[in-house]
């Protein structure tokens, strides 16, 4: 390992820095935020995979086939479609991740592997929608736009530090062996993310509808473990670990088209901004640009098609542009070709607007969506998407308290109208296991990270 590294690690003393105090409403909105989206949304990168259960079921294709009120989430030209509704609904969401480093390959007796001891979440999601008159409709979507989170009680990166700092008595350092260093016990990061979408709708014609929402984003950040990566961070760094919550703000907007441009077909456009997000102050040395953690821009356009009147199919493509935060896109450490930790080229210390961050690519998002209505009271939905990796094995350090490695996912969902003003709602999803590994991470040892995932929703629509 550099001098750097392992001299800066030693002589660091973290120190916590003073709480800051919140206004009774912002604090009273992240705390609403805290306790109701608590989430680890790594599905299409950390973006949720669909909004409400129509939308899951059917693997988020909806751009172009609005379901319900919460497609004000995707297209807010739909709430012109939906008619008088309010729909809500909660996941139960389980992901299941593991991780490992493997110091073996440096004389080491052990492997350093763990599981994520948080499997559970309850995601909540809604909408409301009206019409104003016969060309504007009124609507109001509020989701949880991602998040991630991972809590391993194993140190991955202190423990591995550990054997590679005794050198040639690797294969002497029993299993669990820490370095000492400050802030190094349990490693997590908890990040999630709520968006409150107020939305106006307007028929242009009877076939071609506009829309528009403000996105109004809220978001939490906590992170404990990571003092291996002092010496990463620029001098007198205190603000990069085990600083308790922190909570973001900020604002974007959102555009889209549905257009009825065949008896059988439906296209439909929706293009988000990225949501400016203020900087969390107590990770200013951990993220890039002093703590900017800004949500990225989306773009989705999608085919609904109706071969027979009580069957729909639709095609969704979106693109999600990580590579427009520097905190996500930079480069995280990698292994030099002297074969110690290093700083890549053109990326700087954590927190600098060049800082070294987690690696993460624009990915693309494909999704099919079918919808068989049974009867005038039972429909049953499917679907299947697949995306892009957002990040590669040379960026598989950083990634492990962030391991978005799915990308292929199934699901399920059936609806049940009890009259017709009321219906219930269930789906199903299913984010298939899969692996990421590196014969040689930036600690010079070998890697791997893993996810599937498991979720089940339901929910209620009201037509008034």
């Amino acid at each position: 390992m550099g001098g750097l590294f392992v001299a800066g690690c030693l002589s660091t003393n973290l120190k916590l820095t003073t709480v800051k105090i919140k206004s009774i409403i912002t604090t009273g909105a992240g705390l609403i935020l805290l306790a109701g989206t608590q989430s680890s949304l790594a599905t299409t990168g950390y973006f949720a995979l669909g909004y409400g259960p129509k939308s899951s079921a059917m693997a988020g294709a909806v751009v172009a086939a609005p379901q319900d009120a919460t497609i004000a989430a995707v297209n807010p030209a739909g709430i012109g479609a939906v008619g008088n509704r309010a729909d809500i609904s909660l996941m139960l969401f389980s992901p299941i991740r593991e991780a490992s480093l493997d110091p073996r390959a440096v004389g080491g007796s052990f492997e350093v592997h763990d599981k994520s001891s948080r499997d559970f979440f309850a995601i909540p999601n809604g909408g409301i929608s009206s019409k104003i008159n016969n060309k504007l409709s009124w609507g109001l979507s509020i989701s949880a736009n991602g998040g991630m989170n991972t809590t391993y009680s194993r140190n991955i990166y202190d423990e591995t530090f550990a054997v590679l700092g005794a050198g040639p008595n690797a294969g002497l350092v029993p299993k669990g062996t820490t370095t000492g260093f400050p802030n190094t016990g349990e490693l997590m990061i908890d990040l999630g993310q709520a968006v409150f979408a107020p939305t106006l709708s307007y028929k242009l014609t009877e076939n071609h509808i506009f829309g528009i929402s403000a996105l109004l984003g809220v978001q939490y950040f906590k992170a404990k473990g990571l003092g291996d990566f002092q010496s990463f961070a620029q001098p007198g760094a205190t603000d990069l670990t085990n600083n308790g919550y922190d909570f973001s703000y900020g604002a974007g907007v959102r555009v889209g088209w549905l257009g009825k441009v065949h008896p059988k077909v439906t296209l439909g456009i929706a293009g988000s901004s990225p949501i400016y997000m203020t900087e969390f102050h107590k990770y200013s040395d951990l993220f890039a640009e002093n703590g900017g953690f800004d949500i990225p821009a989306s773009f989705t356009a999608g085919i609904a098609f109706r071969p027979v009147s009580d069957l729909l199919m639709s095609f969704d493509f979106q693109r999600i542009f990580y590579g427009g935060v520097n905190s996500i896109a930079n480069k995280g450490p990698v292994l030099g070709s002297n074969g110690r930790t290093s700083i890549p080229a053109g990326q700087g210390l954590l927190g600098a607007k060049n800082g070294l961050g987690f690696g993460w690519n624009d990915i693309n998002v494909y999704r099919l969506g079918l919808k068989y209505q049974y009867n005038s009271q039972w429909s049953v939905s499917a679907g299947y998407s697949w995306n892009d990796r957002p990040f590669e094995a040379d960026q598989l350090l950083f990634n492990i308290i962030s391991p978005a490695v799915n990308t292929k996912h199934a699901t399920f969902g059936i609806s049940y109208s009890v009259d017709e003003n009321s219906e219930w709602s269930l789906a199903y999803q299913h984010a298939f296991k899969e692996t990421m590994s590196s014969s040689q991470t930036a600690f010079g040892v070998p890697g791997s990270i893993s996810m599937y995932q498991n979720a089940i929703e339901i929910g209620y629509s009201w037509k008034f």
